[in-house]
């Protein structure tokens, strides 16, 4: 019986051990490789990786295309006619951070179908997900202080939505964007919350890769953060 016990215990220290690691000087959360596949999700430092450029890339190909031209159709046809203003100085591009054992990172998927950005003109609002870019009519745009900005916007998808972006580290450029909006299906009124990255900063964040040679694998488990009480404090 103690001998098992040593054994249970030796392989459970064991899988901890390898549950992290460094791996040509590079931090693995995972490194499978057989002849079928090569999967690993690992903590890239390179500054530059192209990795940076797949998670930030609002290259319009001929689905998003596609997809943008039938969105600004649906505005067109609600006279809803895109008109400049001012932003304030608000960044324009954005990406989607996640938290992993309790730090940020800009995340390169495995699957980019769920992988959310953010682009802003001085007409539209653009959300970005797998389904492709989708324009927003911008009914309004308030600088509320130096880290809050709110849009209310309205498209296809969302009749009325109300937009609030919050700094909660600036000089990173880090931001939580809350969604509010009324759910049809449901009969209420729905807030969602993602953590964001300004793209022109994105590169001081450190960077998790999910990626896989000839396989789609899963996407991590992130932290659950409660980022509603960011606004909690009207500041």
């Amino acid at each position: 019986m103690h001998k098992i016990l040593l054994f249970l215990l030796f392989l459970f220290a064991h899988r901890i051990s390898f549950s992290q690691f460094i791996f040509n000087d590079s931090l693995f959360f995972v490194r499978d490789k057989n002849d079928e596949y090569y999967h690993r999700i690992f903590v890239d430092t390179n500054k530059k990786s192209e990795f940076y450029s797949y998670v930030s890339d609002f290259t319009l190909a001929n689905f998003d295309t596609d997809i943008y031209k039938r969105s600004l159709q649906y505005l067109y046809s609600k006279k809803l006619f895109p008109k400049k203003q001012s932003l304030e100085n608000l960044p324009v591009e954005w990406v989607l951070l996640e938290t992993y054992r309790s730090k940020i990172y800009v995340y390169c998927p495995n699957d980019f179908y769920n992988h959310y950005k953010v682009k802003i003109t001085d007409s539209i609002f653009i959300d970005w997900t797998g389904e492709g870019p989708e324009a927003n009519y911008v009914q309004k745009f308030t600088k509320k202080s130096e880290s809050t900005f709110v849009f209310s916007l309205q498209s296809q998808m969302f009749h009325n939505r109300e937009l609030t972006i919050k700094y909660i580290d600036k000089e990173n450029g880090i931001a939580i964007f809350r969604n509010k909006y009324y759910d049809s299906n449901s009969k209420e009124m729905i807030e969602r919350y993602q953590l964001m990255g300004d793209v022109r900063k994105m590169r001081n964040i450190p960077l998790l890769v999910n990626t896989c040679d000839n396989m789609k694998q899963y996407e991590l488990d992130f932290d659950k953060v409660d980022f509603a009480k960011y606004f909690k404090n009207p500041k």
